[in-house]
């Protein structure tokens, strides 16, 4: 039962992410874990950290049971089992943590405040490498609680592996005040995030261009298919078409399609479907489409320019297993055993900056959205952020929401605009300061039109990348090492 009662408090965290939203939960669930995990005992810590980041990441995670059973053609036994691996796996990103904490412990007799703060550091730095390992995986990062609350202000500065260590920080702190341990140093360190914080609070680290932009978001809402008839293909040009045609364009500047809705290159359909299209809208309208583009023999997944085709954004972070397989040659025994067949989708090397009449947009597509330091504005001169995503594959589950979730924080973190189209959800145009003030919801047919700002300039993160949070975290280790070990260091 105690253990269960870890597995919840897991669970309990993503009730902080959308579309629940109780974000005072987020800090609930660490502040009772660290309270309650036994640090003093190895085998207990490990049980106690594996079951609560079991239930942290299977409750955040079920939506891969659609994606896998669904559309990979695996039956429903190998499906768990290939979830149940990959659970245990994202647990790990906690549970070492713990236990590199616990061997400090056994081996250095370190005060439990400040093993709390290690752990804490080791847990925020094993967040990040999750985004790398085996092409990353950062979806449901501890920090993505922070959105629309008062912390939003730090996501400029430290982005969202930032706010998971604040988050935690806050919890220890809390904990150490409410027992009455150790209050001159917790007080002296809710003094710095104070201080920090009024110094960032409602800061404008970009600024506002004299350039305005009209953007029309088409989200068609057409059903996910692993084979598509003639008629399928055709019902998909006819509902793009009319969607995009809904309204008289002569003020829209652009107008945005979801990721590949239609499951044929560009190439082919340019001079057909493409350009009676464009015949029906203002030239000065610019119309993009999410698509897969073929460049010689090689196929990518692309966001083209329809309006001028030289310009034109590749998807760079693909989704394993999804439009690749991972070391395919080495492992096409197993994939046919499996009843894997993908033909493998080429990954771009460009730049993600995107020409738009005369604007400059930062292109993302799907789930390059959910990376952090990969997303960061390098360009100062990207006027908003566009991203094109297809959701579909996640069913009627909570992924779409979470997914939208991880804009949010590229917005936040970058300090601009966000435009958004999807094919069945969530569509959505997100302001630098992460609110959502136009959406389409999931499983809905529908279009946005509406006028955005374009903002120029770096926040300190997409300027510094995670160096600022490397100084701060180590500054904080520092300060808390010398604190409490300063008997140590007196004699």
């Amino acid at each position: 039962m105690k253990f269960l009662t870890f597995f919840i408090l897991g669970g309990l965290y993503t009730l902080s992410f959308s579309p629940y939203n109780i974000s005072i939960l987020a800090f609930l669930s660490i502040l009772l874990f660290m309270l309650f995990i036994n640090i003093d005992s190895k085998r207990l810590s490990i049980i106690q950290s594996l079951f609560f980041s079991l239930g942290y990441f299977s409750v955040g995670t079920y939506w891969l049971q659609n994606v896998i059973n669904n559309f990979a053609d695996i039956n429903y036994f190998l499906t768990i089992i290939i979830i149940a691996i990959f659970t245990i796996y994202l647990s790990m990103f906690v549970v070492l943590p713990v236990i590199i904490t616990t061997l400090l412990n056994q081996n250095l007799k370190i005060n439990k405040s400040f093993l709390l703060i290690i752990l804490s550091i080791l847990i925020t730095f094993f967040e990040i490498a999750r985004g790398y390992l085996f092409s990353g995986f950062s979806w449901l990062n501890f920090g993505q609680a922070a959105i629309n609350t008062p912390l939003d202000y730090f996501f400029p500065v430290f982005g969202v592996h930032g706010l998971t260590f604040i988050i935690f920080l806050i919890s220890i702190i809390f904990i150490n005040i409410i027992k009455s341990e150790n209050r001159i140093f917790f007080i002296s360190l809710s003094l710095i995030l104070v201080i920090i914080y009024l110094g960032i609070f409602n800061k404008n680290w970009t600024y506002l261009t004299k350039k305005d932009i009209n953007v029309f978001i088409v989200q068609p809402n057409i059903k996910n298919k692993i084979i598509y008839s003639d008629n399928d293909i055709l019902n998909r040009i006819k509902v793009l078409s009319d969607l995009t045609t809904s309204i008289n364009h002569s003020e829209t500047d652009i107008v945005l399609w979801p990721e590949a809705p239609l499951p044929i290159t560009y190439n082919k359909l340019e001079n057909t479907v493409y350009k009676k299209i464009l015949n029906s809208i203002p030239e000065s309208t610019h119309l993009l489409i999410g698509t897969f583009y073929q460049d010689k023999k090689f196929i990518y997944n692309s966001i083209v320019n329809a309006s001028d085709s030289s310009n034109q954004y590749r998807k760079k972070h693909l989704v394993p297993f999804g439009e690749y397989l991972p070391f395919k040659d080495n492992l096409s025994f197993l994939y046919k055993i499996l009843g894997m067949n993908l033909y493998d989708i080429k990954k771009g090397v460009n730049n993600n900056s995107i020409q738009i009449k005369n604007f400059i947009a930062h292109a993302l597509i799907c789930y390059e959205s959910i990376f952090s330091k990969d997303s960061l504005v390098v360009n100062g001169q990207s006027d908003f952020i566009i991203n094109v995503s297809n959701d579909g594959w996640f069913g009627d589950s909570l992924a779409p929401f979470q997914h939208l979730d991880s804009l949010i924080m590229r917005s936040l973190e970058n300090q601009r605009y966000s435009i958004r189209s999807t094919n069945n959800g969530i569509s959505a145009i997100i302001n630098p300061f992460g609110d959502i003030e136009e959406h389409i919801n999931f499983n809905k047919k529908g279009v946005i039109s509406k006028k955005i700002y374009a903002r120029n300039g770096h926040t300190p993160i997409s300027q510094h990348g995670y160096s600022i949070l490397f100084i701060f975290i180590f500054s904080i280790f520092l300060y808390s090492a010398l604190y409490f070990n300063i008997k140590t260091f007196k004699r």
